[in-house]
């Protein structure tokens, strides 16, 4: 191998590293939201709701029945509240909750 493609190797190995090391960042400090709203939630919601996704300051939740998603509409502040307590780094600043299809 030449010179120009081991360097090219090895630059595309270095990229790769950093691409890893970052979503495992990402990985850890949303982990960590996860762990802490199976903790929050109540029982009787923990089955029926998960979360959708979490990004941009946002935790998306999703429901599978309208009761459920009433019932969280009801808490999402006191559990907005818990989260950016529990989880300072996510900086997660708002819940939307949607039913699931």
């Amino acid at each position: 191998m030449d010179k120009g493609r081991m360097s090219e190797a090895c630059r595309i190995g270095e990229l790769a590293a950093g691409f890893v090391d970052q979503l495992s960042l990402v990985h850890s400090r949303y982990d960590s939201v996860a762990q802490a709203w199976e903790n929050l939630l109540p029982g009787g919601l923990r089955a029926h709701c998960r979360i959708g996704g979490v990004g941009n300051g946002c935790l998306r939740i999703l429901a599978d029945g309208s009761s459920y998603l009433f019932e969280l509409q009801l808490c999402k502040v006191a559990l907005l509240t818990e989260i950016q307590r529990v989880c300072p780094s996510a900086k997660i600043r708002r819940i939307d909750v949607a039913m699931t299809r």
